[in-house]
């Protein structure tokens, strides 16, 4: 209906209050795949008027709150017995047992109420305006984006025969339904980037450091710029925040919604960054605030998945890898486990199809990793790496070209971007170079943006190996699936998943690993490997992780049982919980920290037993003090000093210790900070306490334990943590 009237009257607007209609369509459209396209045109057009923000930031009231109900109170009277949203809720529950019309037409009246109001406050507000109304300009015509046509030609083609409801298709036509859905991926992951962006702009410091999690608010300058070339550096400082910034992004001033510069060096920790502003920027008054700007562009990604669904269309013999993941290709017969020899084999006699090696903490996925590789290239097969991160990506070229000076085996590696430098494996910006490559390179190495590149088709690529695949979105999989004859995929989705900022059709928004698995924790047999013997943990700290994320198949290696502590404060092995009353408390603790600083006043200094049985004397290296919020890092930092290893769960991904400190830092579920979801993360607990070697010691206050669930899936998160603390010893 908005589209037809638009189009008869570009003139037109919608107004609403507050961002509920808007954020509501923007849910569905991308939730059901449907729309998409008209109500981005409606966005970038200008066509909703927001009057809240018209409100809060062009009037002064005399109530504390500015919602639709305080500010009517000046223009209109309500007649409707039903006089809040929360109650039309209540009322329609109550019409689903007692069907009385009467109720409905409560719920009506109340919500025509709501849109008359609203019609009455922007007449209200119009002569309260400052200077004449501007004249609505006419929307300048827009060209289709590149690929629109042809991704919507091929969606349509998919979705050709199938049922609109997509809870009714057939599983045999599963895979051309999501497929589908996958091709609007990443412009649907693009969406909430640069919605965020725009909504961003105008907004205050202290707005961005009280609500935002994304930006960084309470910007001051530490000092005077330094001379870089034809740029300067400034130096700022920070309070603690959430956000998501780091070094080597470009960042933007909300004040005018222009370039800021570019961070050079951060520390989070510390509250400090240094940020380069070229000559454009001389002019221009420095930022009180920072927010990240746009998505980085994804045409290859998207180029790729519409050349695999011509092909899906086509029914040829191409792609047959990508094609394996999509349809969740199984195995003929169940694969030999924990058998590296077997897995060499396994993986050389692939024959244009996937494979997932499933590898829980301490199991040695890298390692597995990097051997068959080594094996393939003794074959002569080239082989090729990728992962979210360049950081990834070099793990894992660090330990194959370790694997390689074991086997006394030479090779030569190209890796696209950064400065990577090793003894087999060189970086490379040259793109030719990896696309058709010297005969002598058996190794390229890149990220999504490389492989998905459509002249990598032709580069010769027998395997590609997907490193921390529990992180890569399935679309991404599928287009750097393109580039190879085969695809191993290493990971684990039981630990920190990938992230994704868009709402998708159902499946589309999963890892490739999630797809793959089907809603299992382990990989079954006939889908792939699962390394089921872990060289970190103690059997005690093991059997919790096994049991609440792995189906009881991790076990430790019989060399475990050696580790333990000795101290005159926490001792043995296993689980610990240290119950701390706190109050108030959303994002940092000091009563946790201050509880964490004396049990470690204790406990350095004790003894660590290692799996061979060798004694050492516990210092600060040993320990690792896990958090899930930056403000928490920095509350423990300042408390335990510089000597500590302290970061949130996602920077010692990897990383291990004989002793491992979990402090939540909250208070209560009233204080979250965030949702549930992000603290209760299933996946976060099993990363934190996994570092664990000998003990894992959980810092937490009890009114945790009592939050009020809303969801199955959030009970099964309170649930895990609820069982840590049954299991556990108390400290």
């Amino acid at each position: 209906m908005i589209r037809e009237r638009y189009a008869s009257d570009s003139t037109m607007h919608v107004y609403h209050y507050a961002a509920y209609e808007v954020t509501a369509l923007k849910r569905l459209t991308c939730e059901y795949g449907t729309r998409e396209e008209e109500l981005d045109d409606l966005l970038r057009d200008g066509v909703f008027v927001d009057l809240y923000k018209v409100v809060s930031q062009g009037l002064r009231i005399s109530h504390e709150r500015y919602g639709l109900k305080q500010v009517e109170t000046f223009y209109f009277q309500r007649d409707a017995d039903l006089r809040a949203g929360d109650d039309s809720i209540l009322m329609y529950e109550k019409w689903l047992d007692e069907r009385d019309p009467a109720i409905l037409d409560a719920i009506s009246d109340y919500n025509e109420e709501d849109c008359v109001s609203t019609l009455q406050l922007r007449d209200w507000l119009l002569p309260k305006r400052p200077g004449a109304a501007p004249q609505p300009e006419e929307p300048e015509p827009r060209e289709p984006r590149d690929g629109a046509v042809e991704t919507e030609e091929l969606r349509q083609a998919l979705l050709a025969g199938l049922p609109h409801d997509p809870y009714a298709v057939d599983e045999a036509d599963r895979s051309h339904w999501l497929l589908a859905q996958l091709l609007l991926y990443h412009r649907r992951e693009a969406k909430p980037v640069w919605w965020a962006f725009f909504d961003k702009i105008g907004r205050t410091s202290e707005e961005l450091l009280e609500r935002d999690t994304d930006g960084i608010g309470g910007l001051e300058q530490a000092g005077p710029a330094v001379g870089g070339g034809k740029s300067l550096v400034w130096q700022f400082s920070f309070p603690a925040q959430q956000h998501h910034l780091g070094e080597g992004d470009g960042v933007f001033d909300p004040s005018t919604g222009g370039s800021a510069g570019t961070i050079e060096v951060f520390d989070d920790e510390a509250g400090t960054l240094s940020l380069r502003r070229g000559p454009k920027l001389e002019d221009v008054p420095l930022p009180e605030a920072l927010i990240p700007g746009g998505p980085i562009p994804t045409p290859e990604q998207q180029g790729a998945l519409r050349r695999l669904t011509r092909s899906v269309l086509a029914g040829d013999d191409s792609f047959l890898a990508s094609k394996s993941i999509l349809i969740r290709e199984p195995f003929p017969a169940a694969l030999p486990q924990d058998d590296l020899a077997a897995a060499k084999e396994l993986v050389a006699g692939l024959a244009g199809r996937q494979l997932v090696i499933q590898g829980p903490p301490g199991t040695g996925k890298t390692y597995t990793g990097a051997r068959i590789a080594i094996h393939l290239m003794r074959l002569g097969r080239r082989v090729g790496v990728t992962a979210t991160s360049h950081k990834s990506i070099e793990n894992l070229l660090s330990e194959i070209e370790s694997a390689a000076r074991e086997e006394e085996f030479t090779f030569r590696g190209l890796k696209k971007g950064g400065d990577y430098d090793g003894p087999f494996v060189q970086s490379s910006g040259n793109q030719p170079q990896f696309a058709a490559p010297d005969e002598d390179v058996l190794l390229l190495a890149g990220t999504a943006w490389l492989f998905s590149r459509e002249e990598m088709r032709n580069a010769g690529i027998d395997t590609l190996f997907i490193d921390e695949a529990g992180q890569v979105s399935l679309a991404d999989a599928l287009a750097v699936g393109t580039s190879a004859r085969n695809v191993v995929l290493l990971g684990d989705q039981q630990q920190l998943g990938q992230v994704s900022q868009g709402i998708h059709p159902e499946g589309a928004a999963a890892s490739v690993l999630e797809h793959l698995l089907a809603g299992e924790d382990t990989v079954p047999p006939d889908r792939g490997l699962f390394l089921s013997r872990t060289w970190r943990m103690h059997p005690d700290v093991c059997r919790f992780i096994s049991e609440t994320s792995y189906e009881g198949r991790l076990h430790s290696v019989p060399e475990c049982e050696r580790q333990r502590i000795d101290s005159v404060g926490l001792a043995g092995t296993g689980l610990r919980w240290l119950s701390v009353e706190h109050e108030a408390n959303r994002a940092s603790s000091i009563e946790e920290a201050d509880r964490i600083a004396a049990e470690l006043e204790l406990l350095i200094g004790g003894t660590y037993t290692d799996r061979n049985g060798r004694e050492h004397r516990l210092g600060w290296d040993d320990v690792l003090v896990v958090t899930p919020y930056n403000a928490q890092v920095r509350c423990l930092r300042k408390r335990l000093g510089s000597q500590a290893r302290i970061g949130t769960v996602d920077k010692f991904q990897g990383q291990e210790a004989p002793v491992v400190f979990f402090s939540m830092a909250t208070s209560s579920g009233d204080d979250l900070p965030r949702n549930l979801e992000f603290l209760f993360s299933r996946n976060r607990l099993n990363v934190a306490i996994s570092r664990a070697q000998s003990l894992a010691v959980l810092i937490a206050s009890p009114k945790l334990l009592e939050i009020r669930c809303n969801t199955i899936e959030q009970m099964r998160m309170v649930n895990a943590l609820c069982r840590f603390v049954e299991d556990a010893g108390v400290g």
